[in-house]
């Protein structure tokens, strides 16, 4: 794959982005000229050698001598599509669907997507996921996330809390997300609309509101006053179960077993 562009990595690499000698190579394919340039521009500063074209016959003229290792790639493309695309470069996929519901997404999966990420989405989320397919290899990404009783299913979307679902918007599903990557760090307002939320799109208080209505909806399935989430002051916000109360479910109430806060990752 000759690349027509060179990495550049920020002398300040994000968390977790680490300095590799052998950068990988990313491909991305995406119709949208903004959405294109933005999504190359933040992978590499990941330090990732990242091309990006228009077309499915633009990517194969472009990696005719040697393939990405990584194709990030519209679902949808002209005469095409990303799963074919992949299969005829030979390399793992993350797919960019603009479908709705879980369905498309098990769809794809089951097809060969390594990973489906829905539209819209935010750019750390995308750049944490490459980074993690392309340390594992073809392993694909760790599925879901636990933290108690709370668990996030990364792959469909779905939030479950002692196993009742959580019903969440896309945007509330991301921001969750970005709070829980890791449990109990703070996140800057900006850092939670970089994560969170489309390029160009929201701002602070964007952000004030989504965390007040995703807050609400945790507090009603359960997850106790605050629904997790605390404000710290002229910092940003947090998630921790460590010093809120649960509501047992049906079955730890007759069973007088409480409800594990400690960290988990499944």
């Amino acid at each position: 794959m000759h690349l027509r562009v060179t990495s550049q990595t920020d002398p300040s690499l994000p968390p977790g982005a680490e300095a590799d000698p052998s950068p990988k190579r990313v491909l991305v394919v995406e119709p949208h000229p903004t959405l294109r340039t933005v999504l190359a521009q933040r992978l590499r500063q990941d330090g990732h050698l990242t091309a990006a074209v228009a077309s499915a016959r633009e990517a194969l003229d472009l990696c005719a001598d040697q393939s990405p290792d990584l194709l990030v790639s519209a679902e949808i493309l002209e005469h095409s599509s990303a799963l074919r695309l992949a299969t005829q470069l030979r390399c793992p996929a993350i797919v960019l669907t603009a479908r709705s519901g879980a369905e498309p997404v098990v769809t794809l999966l089951d097809a060969g997507a390594q990973d489906v990420l829905r539209k819209p989405f935010g750019l750390e989320e995308l750049a944490a996921r490459c980074r993690a397919m392309l340390r594992r290899g073809n392993t694909g990404l760790q599925e879901q996330v636990c933290v108690g009783p709370l668990k996030v299913h990364l792959l469909l979307r779905q939030v479950t809390l002692q196993d009742q679902p959580v019903e969440l918007s896309p945007r509330e599903f991301a921001l969750l997300c970005a709070l829980l990557m890791p449990p109990g760090m703070v996140r800057s307002r900006q850092q939670l609309l970089r994560m969170a939320w489309p390029p160009f799109s929201g701002g602070p208080r964007s952000v004030d509101t989504q965390v007040l209505t995703l807050r609400r909806k945790l507090e009603q399935a359960g997850l106790g006053e605050g629904g997790g989430i605390t404000t710290v002051r002229q910092q940003g916000y947090r998630f921790s179960l460590d010093t809120i109360p649960l509501e047992p479910s049906d079955d730890s109430r007759s069973s007088g077993v409480g409800a594990p806060v400690n960290q988990a990752v499944g």
